[in-house]
């Protein structure tokens, strides 16, 4: 985002996560947990054990860091949802922008976030 908070800067031709990736060339960066609120934690956390969970997407180009992240993710509460290649974060990083608008409208409680679903069959 700008400094304003108004506008995306990236996810036209790379993502925050991208360019992280960039600067330190030797991290296994896997971007995840920015498509949901941080109010939302503690409920996911709280409600784990149920056999419903929200879903949460990831994205990484290193298997095994993604496998790691995918582990943290299920700790949490959520069920992870692998969304591929690093580049993707480009998406979720505006998901993330889109939810503002609205938030700030109070058209949302701020503990809401944008919900991905699986539908047929699913590892």
């Amino acid at each position: 985002m700008n400094d304003e908070n108004t506008d995306l800067v990236l996810a036209h031709t790379s993502s925050g996560a991208e360019e992280l990736a960039k600067m330190v060339p030797k991290a296994r960066v896997v971007c995840a947990f920015n498509s949901v609120p941080s109010e939302v934690l503690f409920g996911v956390f709280e409600a784990r054990r149920k056999a419903s969970r929200p879903s949460l997407v990831y994205c990484g180009d290193d298997r095994r860091s993604k496998e790691l992240v995918a582990g943290l993710i299920r700790d949490v509460g959520f069920d992870p949802v692998d969304a591929g290649p690093l580049r993707i974060a480009r998406y979720t990083e505006a998901v993330r922008a889109a939810r503002r608008p609205v938030r700030l409208r109070g058209k949302r409680r701020p503990g809401t976030g944008v919900p991905f679903e699986r539908f047929g069959r699913h590892q």
